[in-house]
């Protein structure tokens, strides 16, 4: 018999509490750190831009079709507008959620810039 208000999975019982605690328990430190975050995309931002502006003077090509075809209409300029403006949008995005919840914005920038900054700066090494 499987107590109320419990997930029975192949092994055990977890009570829901438990896994409702443990996610909250971690939000809430990763929420003591949300501006830290912040200051993460912006650098992200801010090297990416760069990295993307020397590997394309280097010969490399931007791999988004999309802005590919920006720069090379509007030049690096496109990249960095574009960028600015998913940083505004997760801004008004941020400002619609909790406090608690409201990391996952910034969380979920920074980890995908942060992979293109890795990915940029090991392409230019190996040229």
């Amino acid at each position: 018999m499987v107590a109320e208000g419990a997930v029975f999975t192949t092994d055990r019982t977890v009570s829901i509490g438990t896994i409702d605690g443990w996610c909250n328990a971690l939000f809430d430190e990763i929420a003591a750190v949300e501006r830290e975050l912040w200051l993460v995309v912006v650098a992200t931002l801010v090297v990416d831009v760069w990295l993307t502006h020397i590997g394309l003077q280097h010969g490399l090509h931007e791999g988004n079709p999309v802005m590919r075809a920006a720069i090379e209409t509007f030049g690096i300029a496109a990249l960095g507008l574009t960028k600015v403006g998913v940083l505004g949008l997760a801004g008004l995005t941020r400002r619609q959620l909790s406090e608690q919840r409201g990391v996952v914005v910034p969380l979920g920038i920074a980890l995908p810039w942060a992979g293109a900054v890795v990915i940029n700066a090991a392409l230019l090494l190996s040229l």
